[in-house]
């Protein structure tokens, strides 16, 4: 059995998450599989409470043969040989992590990531994304009271915290209880997207108690009075160019080519927009430059770009704000963004480490799936080749690298890495 240590992470002082919590390490622990863990004094769970289920706090990431996180690892951390599971941010080929995958190759280490670990349908198994939508609708409501205070109106939101102040999800449900959304403004929210994220989204509209209303109200231009909240999907804010019917699948293939953006009709009747689906170039734009000039006195006060698309979907998302500047304003007819909550312009929540907020609630359901993979992984047979090194599939097609070298259905990132050496020579 591998060597296993629980490193500490070192993206900043709000990463406190940690992949396996006391008791599920100690439940491995107990059944023999070597398990260690890297102090650290930012974690959510202290040393001290590994130590109380008697898991050892003398981890060395560097003597480890198989080291688990959250955020990639420090290049300069990886060893020869070893193993790392992590959100590596590397399978997009971005550039910005093409060292720390080049320097698995060099040390003919293996690599695992957590986004491809997905069942047989194409669903992901083991992620953060309910949490990200959570924490990203929470801030947003936050932001959105802030804003009604400096435009000196009465809203109940101003009575919303920052996530991370509430410290867990029962807190917030608890706070959101004695809240009065009849008082002040109308609370008005669009929820984009249907997956984890937009689910996630869609809990906190229910625990701030707001009617759902259905989308189709909205696009019919029926305006409930009131407080509320709608979700919509793809198909209800694209349409296909040739005036045909809107299909799901044929939208995924052909995007911008076949498709344009309807969410102009929409403008007008929400106040608040959460953004939560991926967004790439292949993709209509539903809030680009040109369509925000057009329709400045529609546009909602707050968007909680939980997706955080920079310059993407909604281009009045110029770049990620983080949990101590939750904010930042957008001038519409300047182009520009300014820190913090203004009166006039859109004001965007855009923070990427969402979870982190709710780092409690999140690491104890991330550990609570993967303690289940941990006896397959920490039992990997990394003296066979790839196929015969004993991996389930759900973790096989995770494995980026593998002994210095990329696996199959990841040797397109050659490409990337070549790229990456060129432009850095």
């Amino acid at each position: 059995m591998l060597k296993t240590v629980i490193r500490k992470e070192h993206k900043n002082d709000w990463e406190k998450r940690t992949a396996l919590v006391p008791s599920d390490a100690a439940e491995l622990v107990e059944k023999g599989f070597p398990i260690s863990v890297e102090p650290s004094e930012i974690r959510i769970y202290s040393d001290a409470d590994y130590l109380a289920h008697e898991v050892p706090i003398d981890g060395c990431p560097e003597k480890g043969e198989f080291v688990i996180g959250i955020k990639e690892p420090p290049v300069s951390s990886i060893q020869a040989n070893q193993v790392h599971l992590a959100f590596s941010h590397t399978i997009k080929g971005q550039d910005y992590n093409m060292a720390l995958l080049q320097k698995f190759i060099d040390e003919k280490a293996t690599l695992f990531d957590y986004e491809p670990i997905v069942d047989e349908s194409g669903k992901r198994t083991i992620a953060f994304g309910r949490f990200a939508g959570i924490a990203g609708a929470i801030d947003s409501f936050f932001v959105a009271g802030q804003k009604h205070l400096v435009r000196n109106e009465q809203s109940c939101l101003t009575q919303v915290k920052q996530t991370w102040e509430y410290g867990c999800i029962e807190k917030v449900k608890q706070h959101f209880d004695s809240i009065d959304i009849n008082a002040g403004a109308p609370v008005r929210v669009l929820v984009v997207g249907t997956g984890n994220v937009g689910k996630g989204s869609e809990e906190v509209c229910q625990w701030l108690g707001l009617p759902k209303i259905d989308i189709q109200q909205l696009l019919d231009g029926e305006t409930p009075d009131g407080s509320w909240y709608a979700v919509a999907s793809s198909r209800h804010i694209n349409r296909r160019k040739d005036g045909g019917a809107f299909d799901m699948q044929d939208f995924i293939e052909h995007g911008v080519d076949t498709y344009e953006s309807t969410f102009d009709q929409l403008l007008g009747q929400f106040n608040i927009l959460l953004q939560t689906p991926y967004w790439t170039e292949k993709y209509p734009k539903h809030l680009d430059q040109n369509r925000m000039l057009a329709n400045q006195d529609k546009l909602p006060l707050v968007v909680g770009d939980i997706s955080c698309d920079i310059n993407g979907s909604l281009e009045c998302t110029t770049k990620a704000s983080d949990i101590d500047t939750p904010a930042f304003t957008y001038d519409v007819e300047k182009g520009e963004s300014t820190d913090g909550v203004f009166a006039d312009g859109i004001t965007v929540m855009s923070i990427d480490n969402l979870p982190c907020e709710l780092s409690l609630d999140a690491s104890q359901h991330f550990s609570n799936i993967l303690k289940g993979y941990m006896e397959n992984l920490m039992s990997m047979d990394l003296s066979k080749p790839f196929d015969g090194c004993g991996l389930i599939s759900e973790l096989a097609r995770a494995v980026i690298v593998y002994n210095g070298k990329l696996t199959p259905d990841y040797q397109y990132l050659q490409s990337f890495l070549d790229e990456f050496h060129r432009s850095n020579s």
